[in-house]
């Protein structure tokens, strides 16, 4: 069903194709576009037996062109003529590209075009012994079918090109988009990671806690209940705990398979963060501008922790300016002396000065969903600190000013990162 469909498809193009055309030779022979349509559809739909849709062609272009001559001539006997030559043209074409091309076990696009020129010229040679009649075709004639049957052939080598290109290009957009989405998943998969890890040390202190209560207990004289109550305490904490574990190394080893990249320069991390943040700006249509400027290129081992650093700030610097007009956002990476120095700047609503002794606290959100009465987990900028001074052996700093903006400053060792790169 899916062929016949594709066939009734391509003799509709063709028979619309027909319709743009120049006279050439003898009456009622024309040269139409849809000879350059119809062997790039032969090429692209494979499937399609090229017998069956020279023979379909065969029936509906003549049928379609009878009756848009019909309504200017209103010859019948006329129309005929001009039109009964059209139908063995593309019987012919259907049989020379399947005994040229379609059969064929290794099909390249040499061949292909080769096939298209054959057919072209072989099938004319046909359609104008039959208008025409053998005896009356010339050299003359013979030379002007080459001639256009090469035309022809070089419009849809073309054509078949450029559009091998444009999927070429967009193949490469689309594996672009998706290494995009990959390391900024990665990175928020790494971040997350580290995070819990982070929190074993406590879950870890929170379980020695509980089985010392139930120690004490069982060495003093407590009732029975608190008792069996703190030793269960202490069993659901080591419960937790080893959950805990699985889903850290089940998210271990997702990020490990989804990316191999061992190393990235700090502009290619940037431009990766670039656009993706300009896409989501777009897609929300947001009045902000994104202005970044990275002056030095160096390569960063660490480069997802450093992602989610970027990520984290940059998404707080664009929900500050969610509701203001021409908001602007920059980043501006530099070096001085022995650092490099990270500027992450808005000029959004601010930040309370009362609050900003407690920003890096886990738990700490000014972020509160009205309609839901949600309020976020509030470990962004706490999981900034910590990989900026755990992970990174640098300092991370703060100044805002209640609807005027913030600026974060990062200082990190060079040290740290890997070799310049110029």
């Amino acid at each position: 069903m899916k062929k016949f469909k594709h066939t009734i498809f391509i003799a509709v193009c063709i028979a619309i194709g027909a319709l743009f055309h120049i006279n050439y030779y003898s009456q009622g022979f024309i040269i139409t576009l849809s000879i350059i349509i119809l062997p790039v559809l032969l090429y692209y739909y494979e499937d399609v037996n090229p017998i069956g849709v020279g023979f379909a062609s065969g029936i509906v272009s003549p049928v379609f062109r009878s009756i848009v001559l019909y309504i200017t001539i209103k010859d019948i006997h006329q129309i005929y003529i001009m039109v009964m030559p059209d139908v063995f043209f593309y019987f012919s074409y259907g049989i020379f590209f399947y005994l040229f091309y379609y059969r064929k076990t290794e099909k390249n696009l040499t061949s292909f075009i080769a096939a298209s020129f054959s057919c072209d010229f072989l099938s004319n040679v046909v359609e104008m012994s039959i208008r025409t009649g053998i005896v009356d075709m010339d050299i003359e004639i013979i030379k002007g079918l080459i001639l256009i049957a090469l035309l022809r052939s070089a419009a849809v080598l073309g054509i078949v090109i450029g559009i091998k290109r444009y999927q070429s290009f967009l193949i490469k957009d689309e594996h672009e988009f998706r290494y995009r989405r990959l390391m900024m998943l990665t990175a928020s998969f790494k971040s997350e990671i580290y995070f819990m890890n982070k929190n074993m040390a406590e879950i870890e202190e929170v379980m020695k806690k509980s089985y010392f209560a139930y120690k004490t207990i069982s060495e003093n004289n407590y009732p029975e209940e608190l008792k069996n109550l703190s030793l269960d305490i202490a069993k659901n904490v080591h419960e937790i705990k080893k959950d805990y574990i699985r889903v850290i190394k089940g998210l271990e080893e997702m990020s490990e398979d989804k990316s191999d990249v061992s190393c990235m320069n700090i502009k290619d991390i940037i431009k990766i963060l670039e656009i993706d943040m300009k896409e989501y700006i777009a897609r929300n249509k947001l009045d902000i501008i994104l202005n970044f400027n990275v002056k030095v290129n160096f390569d960063v081992k660490d480069h997802f922790y450093l992602m989610s650093v970027f990520m984290n700030l940059i998404n707080n610097g664009i929900e500050a300016m969610e509701n203001k007009k021409r908001g602007i956002l920059k980043v501006l990476i530099d070096e001085y002396t022995n650092d490099y120095v990270f500027y992450i700047s808005d000029n959004g609503m601010g930040i309370k000065k009362d609050n900003l002794d407690y920003i890096y606290n886990p738990g700490f959100s000014t972020k509160f969903d009205k309609d839901t009465g949600n309020i976020e987990r509030g470990i962004g900028l706490a999981l900034v600190k910590d990989l900026v001074e755990n992970k990174f052996k640098g300092k991370i700093s703060v100044k805002s000013e209640l609807n005027k903006g913030t600026v974060f400053t990062i200082n990190i060792p060079k040290e740290v990162f890997g070799r310049d790169l110029f």
